[in-house]
């Protein structure tokens, strides 16, 4: 398990429900250079939709400030940013859909509550309140004493 507590998330609630507003946006971020760790977006309900996404801690205020200009002629569009979140980072979960039950067993039983789900093929990406990081870990190397965590990329 990769854990990151550097990170933040950005929830944008309210989007238009059309062709090409995630491009745009993601357009004009990748211009300036903000890196995106992982994305989640929600099913548009009555043409809105929700669209949220991790930056690193150190580009959160820079994300949240071209958010507002990317999105100054949009009704009815919020923003939140939430720098209280840490991203678990499961890996080599390919095709083995009860280790995903696990981790958020995992997860669940420390006390945690989901912030929000990404995936790749090979990863599943979990934000959950930074407060309850140590919790998490401590679960986790009780059930798994022989895995690896990393934090921040640090060994522990």
């Amino acid at each position: 398990m990769d854990i990151k507590t550097k990170v933040g998330k950005v929830v944008i609630r309210g989007l238009k429900d059309k062709p090409g507003v995630a491009a745009d946006i993601f357009n004009e971020l990748s211009k300036k250079r903000i890196d995106i760790i992982c994305i989640s977006f929600d099913t548009a309900i009555k043409g809105k939709a929700d669209l949220a996404f991790v930056v690193y801690e150190s580009q959160l205020e820079e994300t949240k400030t071209n958010l507002y200009a990317i999105l100054y002629d949009e009704d009815n569009v919020e923003i939140f940013v939430d720098e209280n979140v840490a991203l678990l980072i499961f890996s080599g979960i390919e095709g083995n859909t009860q280790l995903i039950a696990d981790a958020f067993n995992l997860i669940a039983s420390s006390g945690a509550n989901i912030e929000m789900i990404s995936s790749s093929r090979e990863e599943v990406y979990v934000l959950i309140k930074s407060r309850l990081i140590d919790s998490v870990i401590d679960m986790f190397k009780a059930i798994y004493p022989k895995s690896i965590v990393y934090l921040d990329g640090q060994e522990i």
